[in-house]
Order: structure tokens, then sequence, then C-alpha cells
């Protein structure tokens, strides 16, 4: 008998408000680092703060972001849990917004140093 593969859809915590105001947009995304959970999936939660060297907006579709710890690095944060299961993967990235803190998961808060959150300033504000 041949192996299915089954997904599992829904929604997942919201971290962006004010939506008249975000640019959210589609990127490329990977995470080489992460580690699959009890089911063997490799996620990005949502919040995650990404970035590449030398990032460019207009560069998205070329350029592919990775979770970044360096603040200078720091372009966007993650929109949605993102599956990096299969390596570099397409999803939401939130590049100028207004995004819930207490929404993301707490090993995902203290990603937030004083340094990160100013990086992302103004484009990106915790409330």
């Amino acid at each position: 008998m041949p192996f299915i593969k089954t997904r599992v859809f829904g929604t997942g915590r919201e971290i962006l408000t004010n939506f008249s105001h975000a640019l959210p947009l589609s990127c490329m995304v990977q995470d080489t680092n992460a580690t699959a959970d009890d089911n063997g999936v490799k996620f990005i939660k949502a919040g995650t703060p990404l970035g590449a060297t030398g990032f460019k907006i207009r560069d998205r579709e070329k350029t592919v972001l990775s979770p970044a710890t360096d603040a200078s690095q720091a372009v966007g944060i993650a929109m949605h849990d993102i599956n990096v299961s299969d390596g570099v993967a397409r999803d939401t990235v939130i590049f100028r917004g207004d995004v819930v803190y207490s929404n993301m998961d707490t090993d995902v808060q203290a990603l937030f140093t004083d340094e990160m959150e100013k990086a992302l300033s103004p484009q990106i504000t915790l409330v």
C-alpha cells in the first residue's frame, strides 16, 4: 500500500493588526537550522525576524530570507508559521505594520531585543 502524505490546514496565530497600514509581501524564506517538531515538520514561527545581507525589497523573488539574529540584517518578520520542511518556501513577510507582540510564542518574543526592535522600527511597531 503506498504511503499517503496528509497535511492539516487551519488558521494560525494572527500577529498583524491594522492591515490598512501594513506592507506584507510574498518572499522566499528558509531556515537551514530549523529542527523538526514531533511530526517531523520544520517551521519558522510567526513573528520571527527575517533578513539577508544586502536585501532589497524589489529583489524579494531572488534573495532568500532566513531568521535573523543579527539586528543589522533584519528587514521584516514572518507573518505566519512557515513550513520549511522541504527547504526554501514562499510565504508572507511583513515589512511594515503594527504587530501584536503578545500573540507571538514566548521564544519568538525573546528574539525582540532592544537592538532588534530598533532595527525594525519605525517600519514595524510592536503593540
